[in-house]
């Protein structure tokens, strides 16, 4: 068992920044599981890492204009995630968002594009649109990785071979992970999300 801290936004809201967990090995991890791996950033090396566990050996993983997909079947309806919504620079001013998590696209500054929470953006009723990148946007760090004109919300499908992993970050808009990073060799699990 280890306790480790959550180090950046891409698991939220699942994990938090700043937050605690421990991670276990006692119990195999299953599909859409949090778990922790040693990842290698080009910015910072060797670090463990926390995403959910997406596709595991043998399955095929898509991301359909920003929905995943996972054998075939929609899988993103029971995770709580966050997108990046296209929001009108006069509407943000009453929003609760992390202000590290928003950008805008020059020289549109009436739009801005900020990471929210889905069920926040249900709950409340707001009527922001998804951004998504287009199909056939090729995105290229993932290029880098896959040699397919891909992006972070048209990817795949991928059939995820012997001793590998696919994992998400849950705050899919600003997550670096198996899309970017490219697939988890298995060796390198540091274990499953036990508590948080």
């Amino acid at each position: 068992m280890r306790l480790l801290r959550v180090n950046n936004f891409s698991s939220e809201p699942s994990l938090r920044p700043g937050r605690f967990f421990l991670t276990t090995r006692i119990k195999k991890p299953g599909r859409f599981d949090l778990i922790s791996y040693l990842g290698i950033l080009s910015q910072s090396g060797k670090t463990i890492l926390t995403h959910r566990l997406c596709g595991i050996p043998g399955d095929t993983v898509e991301l359909k204009a920003g929905e995943l997909y996972v054998n075939g079947q929609e899988a993103d309806g029971s995770l709580a995630l966050k997108h990046i919504y296209k929001v009108p620079a006069k509407d943000a001013g009453g929003l609760v968002y992390d202000r590290k998590q928003f950008y805008v696209i020059p020289p549109y500054t009436d739009t801005l594009y900020i990471s929210l929470e889905d069920k926040y953006v249900t709950e409340n009723a707001l009527p922001f649109e998804r951004y998504m990148l287009p199909r056939g946007l090729r995105d290229e760090d993932i290029y880098l990785q896959y040699k397919q004109n891909w992006n972070r919300d048209h990817f795949g499908p991928l059939k995820i071979p012997p001793g590998k992993f696919f994992v998400l970050g849950d705050n899919r808009g600003n997550s670096r992970d198996s899309r970017y990073l490219g697939l988890i060799d298995q060796s390198r699990y540091v274990g499953r999300v036990w508590w948080k």
